[in-house]
């Protein structure tokens, strides 16, 4: 898939084991201000600075296509840092040092959530592919919004079970219905919606504030759904800086102790992305005192020993 949006992710670990982060993002303008990945913001803990920068501004027919969005830690960062907005990306970094007395002990950590999409829509292999027909994947995806969303409510409301099943048999009869007829007008909307013109028959059975109170329930998975397929076009590259000598890791390339992750919305789809490294930083001024302090003792035995010859 060609990416819509790039994001680069760089971590320059300290000395001190305190890091830094900055974030770079070029793609659409729209892209960039939406919330499947968002740029981290001020907190009590750390703070961010960030700036918009349009990058081609000969070509005035792409004023939205091609912008870059960057983002500084203003301090190094001294703590584990958790993104968990279900509305976005969710992912954890994680920095850690140890000191002993000759080396210094530096590891990284990250954890990129799976979206779960093969648990949550049953055409996986549809739905991963943009290029399949629309319908292979929106329909079974707004479907379980819908059910989920039923479900849930089913449990705050404590329906009985003859009243859900004649909901849910309408839902399923207007999925078949829609499906059957290739009427793609029907999904190729908010799942609101959907669900009051599949409940259109029998509208007058439900109980009072039923879509209001439902709407609750659908937009928390809508939001979901649409970050999912935000997602499915972005790009994300990682990479750190760590102190001293690279041990072990899973990066996917090391040039010159620069590690780099790299992956797209296919690899997250089903399941997490992890990241790690770890590194030693010898204290060379220490180990050299203790080699002179070694020499310098055995030189004073020889030279005791040399006196009581004497």
């Amino acid at each position: 898939m060609t990416a819509c949006v790039e994001n680069l992710i760089h971590i320059s670990v300290l000395s001190d084991g305190k890091y830094t982060i900055k974030y770079n993002s070029i793609g659409d303008k729209l892209d960039l201000d939406n919330k499947d990945f968002i740029h981290p913001k001020n907190t009590e803990f750390v703070k961010w600075a960030t700036t918009m920068t349009f990058l081609d501004e000969k070509d005035v027919f792409s004023k939205n296509l091609n912008w870059e969005k960057e983002t500084i830690s203003t301090e190094p960062i001294n703590k584990k840092m958790i993104f968990s907005d279900s509305q976005s990306l969710i992912y954890s970094i994680d920095v850690d040092k140890k000191g002993y007395f000759f080396w210094d002990r530096y590891s990284f950590k990250s954890t990129v959530h799976s979206l779960d999409i093969d648990t949550k829509y049953p055409s996986i292999i549809e739905y991963l592919d943009t290029e399949a027909d629309s319908l292979s994947w929106i329909v079974p995806a707004k479907k379980y919004i819908i059910k989920k969303s039923l479900k849930e409510y089913d449990k705050q409301a404590e329906l009985n079970i003859i009243f859900i099943e004649r909901v849910n048999n309408q839902v399923d009869s207007y999925f078949s219905y829609a499906e059957e007829r290739e009427l793609i007008d029907k999904f190729d909307k908010n799942s609101s919606i959907i669900l009051k013109d599949a409940l259109k028959p029998i509208s007058t059975t439900l109980p009072k504030n039923f879509f209001q109170d439902m709407k609750i329930f659908v937009d928390k998975y809508e939001a979901d759904f649409l970050k999912n397929i935000e997602l499915m076009n972005d790009y994300f590259q990682f990479n750190i800086n760590l102190p001293g000598i690279v041990r072990s890791n899973n990066a996917q390339s090391n040039s010159d102790g620069l590690l780099v992750w790299s992956f797209d919305f296919d690899i997250i789809a089903k399941d997490q992305f992890k990241m790690y490294a770890n590194s030693i930083r010898i204290n060379k001024l220490r180990i050299q005192l203790l080699l002179v302090m070694i020499i310098v003792g055995f030189l004073g035995i020889l030279w005791n020993q040399k006196l009581k010859k004497k």
